[in-house]
């Protein structure tokens, strides 16, 4: 039978290859290197500095609010690489395909202090948007810069709606569950 389509097991081999490949190039061209050292750091420093800001007091309504961020931050890039719309040619993780550091650390850090600092939602929707346009043009072209990241078929316009759509919706569910979590 003459199929036009790979198998399974065809797929799960090209994979294996692919996966062999990418720890050969992590493990000689990124492991250990200054810009592993800087994503290692980057993935630690904020959460650091974050600590002494946070407001103690409302830890599990920020940090709600941080891990709402992650989700689609992160699913947004493994869909993102998945589809080549962009890629990594430097990872901290070999075996972890997004940008740890902004998915996981620079990105809900930053947000989360906009959470808690913005008191209304003039405020907020005011900040939001300052820092969806600073983390779109000056933290992802700096990515860029370092090779970090590389577009491929996305535009950075898009990253801007995503950060302060996101942070928008993710803001709402958030004083959501926390109003009627305190009306009970």
């Amino acid at each position: 039978m003459n199929k036009s389509f790979p198998s399974f097991d065809e797929v799960q081999k090209a994979r294996e290859k692919f996966s062999d490949l990418a720890y050969q190039h992590w493990v000689h061209d990124d492991l250990f290197t200054w810009k592993w050292y800087l994503l290692l750091f980057l993935s630690l420093f904020p959460w650091i500095i974050w600590w002494f800001l946070v407001d103690k007091k409302r830890l599990p309504e920020i940090v709600l609010y941080g891990a709402l961020i992650m989700v689609p931050t992160y699913v947004l890039d493994n869909i993102g690489t998945d589809l080549m719309w962009w890629e990594y040619p430097d990872k901290l993780f070999q075996m972890i395909p997004p940008l740890l550091p902004a998915d996981l650390t620079l990105v809900p850090c930053s947000m989360m202090l906009i959470y808690q600092w913005s008191k209304s939602w003039k405020s907020f929707l005011i900040f939001n948007f300052l820092l969806s346009l600073f983390s779109t043009f000056i933290g992802e072209t700096i990515f860029i810069w370092l090779n970090f990241y590389e577009l491929i078929t996305w535009k950075l316009i898009y990253s801007l709606i995503f950060y302060n759509l996101g942070g928008i919706a993710i803001r709402w569910l958030v004083l959501k569950i926390f109003s009627i979590s305190k009306s009970k």
